[in-house]
């Protein structure tokens, strides 16, 4: 007896959807055959989030905390020694800046405005438990709101 109310892709799939339209619009029609009023969690200033709302899904852009972005909005892939933000403070700041500038901040400084409803932090990480728990305690003592998806989406 338990509802689901969001979707999220996730690994590989979610990546390929990120950065293909037609990817992220097979995705959304699975997503809307299943179910229309799934929230549909999807990486910030992406594809799956263009082909979501196309889709008429609500949808709700996810950032990563622990995660570097390109100047296209794609995260920087795990080969390259920048892709991980490691650390609680270092993923703290990592947040907080693009919170501030509402908008995805690049490892070259380039920003992709978007509108941030949730906070990733992976949990193949070592010490992402304390990364999340920082998080949640500093972005709350700052005044931002800790919500389930659906009411946010």
């Amino acid at each position: 007896n338990i509802r689901l109310t969001h979707v999220k892709p996730h690994g590989a799939l979610n990546n390929l959807a990120c950065a293909d339209r037609g990817v992220a619009d097979t995705v959304c029609r699975a997503v809307a055959a299943i179910d229309r009023t799934l929230i549909l969690l999807a990486p910030a200033a992406s594809a799956l989030v263009v082909a979501g709302r196309a889709a008429g899904l609500p949808v709700v852009e996810e950032i990563f905390a622990d995660r570097a972005y390109l100047p296209d909005g794609q995260l920087v892939p795990r080969s390259r020694p920048d892709a991980m933000i490691h650390g609680a403070e270092a993923c703290l700041a990592h947040v907080l800046a693009m919170l501030d500038a509402g908008a995805l901040i690049a490892v070259d400084g380039t920003r992709i405005a978007t509108s941030i409803g949730s906070i990733c932090v992976h949990g193949d990480n070592p010490g992402a438990v304390a990364v999340a728990h920082h998080l949640r305690e500093q972005l709350t003592a700052r005044g931002h709101q800790v919500l389930p998806l659906p009411a946010i989406g």
